[in-house]
């Protein structure tokens, strides 16, 4: 079931925001540094699994998605207990271009070197880079139940400057709602790993049994 708010449409079911605005993105933040890159809006972006979304996926019965494309795919980065998703980086961030001192990758590497900029080198760094679950002519490529808290809520400003005072009040509501089922969820479970020593790094088998256990207890709770 979805419902509708000015531009914007919420899926209830898989608890996102949408808007068809997004498939000509007008934001000026998310525009392209040369002709030749993908027009692909807030896509070029690096999400970031929580324990949350490692946990859909184990509960749908898609471990062996996990485990391949996700755990153990070469251009992610595994932490204590989130996962990094590593986007493709297109070639022109490594190329000097005609009237520039440096490339990208350059201006990229000596922003980093300051607190004050870090953000900066970020920006530099997604202004060429493509998620890799994007897929030309439709999006997110990912079952939409995998998606990150921030891949289901962000709304650019572009879109929220055409919104009524009313429509920002439901937008507001929806994205309290997405925050409120994945952040205590990932906060609980990181606890409860820690007692247990367990990280994502070095005990990724045993998580897997647990949330799969967790996943048991809450089909048999909701059957009773």
């Amino acid at each position: 079931m979805s419902k509708s708010s000015g531009c914007l449409e919420w899926d209830e079911g898989a608890k996102q925001l949408l808007s068809a605005t997004c498939r000509n993105c007008p934001e000026p933040h998310f525009q392209r540094r040369a002709p030749r890159l993908p027009h692909i809006g807030c896509c070029a972006y690096e999400p970031v699994f929580t324990l949350f979304e490692i946990y859909r996926m184990i509960e749908a019965g898609q471990t062996d998605f996990f485990l391949n494309q996700v755990y153990r795919h070469p251009d992610n980065t595994v932490c204590e207990y989130e996962i990094i998703v590593g986007a493709r980086i297109d070639s022109l961030f490594y190329e000097k271009q005609a009237g520039e001192d440096e490339a990208p990758a350059e201006r990229y590497h000596r922003l980093l070197q300051s607190p004050r900029t870090i953000y900066q080198a970020t920006d530099e760094r997604l202004a060429y880079a493509v998620c890799q679950f994007f897929e030309d002519g439709r999006g997110c490529g990912l079952d939409p139940r995998f998606k990150t808290g921030i891949c289901r809520s962000f709304i650019c400003t572009s879109i929220e400057d055409q919104l009524s005072v009313a429509e920002r009040k439901q937008l507001a509501d929806w994205q309290r709602v997405i925050r409120e089922e994945g952040e205590p969820f990932h906060r609980r479970e990181q606890a409860n790993l820690e007692k247990r020593g367990w990280t994502l790094l070095d005990h990724v088998e045993s998580i897997i049994l647990y949330f799969t256990e967790l996943a048991q207890v809450k089909k048999a709770d909701l059957h009773r």
